[in-house]
């Protein structure tokens, strides 16, 4: 078994799509317009934008994405450029690697993290 891509129902699909291709630097592999639908590829993962309908509930089930870089302070650079707010510092987790935390249009937390050399 092998998952093949997280699925995101959002009321938001066009802001989602632009954020996670600019923000995370994602390619859309598969886009439909029609059916409110895109795959958006990283580097070892997908995931899958499904549009919301208006007469359709949000489901408001918490869930949130953790993200692995080579270089912590760069993402958080480029990311922070697509915040409407100011984002929180990185922080050093209790294990030892480096964290921040913000989240995408729908309020979604994504957390990056980088791996650091221990002394």
């Amino acid at each position: 078994m092998e998952l093949f891509a997280v699925e995101i129902r959002t009321a938001q699909w066009q802001p989602m799509i632009l954020w996670y291709t600019s923000a995370l630097n994602m390619k859309a592999a598969v886009r439909s317009v029609e059916e409110g639908y895109a795959l958006l590829a990283g580097r070892g993962w997908r995931l899958s934008l499904l549009e919301l309908q208006e007469d359709e509930p949000r489901d408001h089930s918490a869930f949130s994405l953790a993200i692995e870089v080579e270089n912590l302070a760069a993402a958080r650079e480029h990311i922070e450029s697509y915040l409407m707010e100011p984002s929180a510092p990185i922080e050093t987790s209790d294990e030892g690697f480096l964290q921040w935390t913000t989240t995408d249009p729908d309020g979604n937390r994504i957390k990056l993290f980088q791996f650091v050399a221990v002394d």
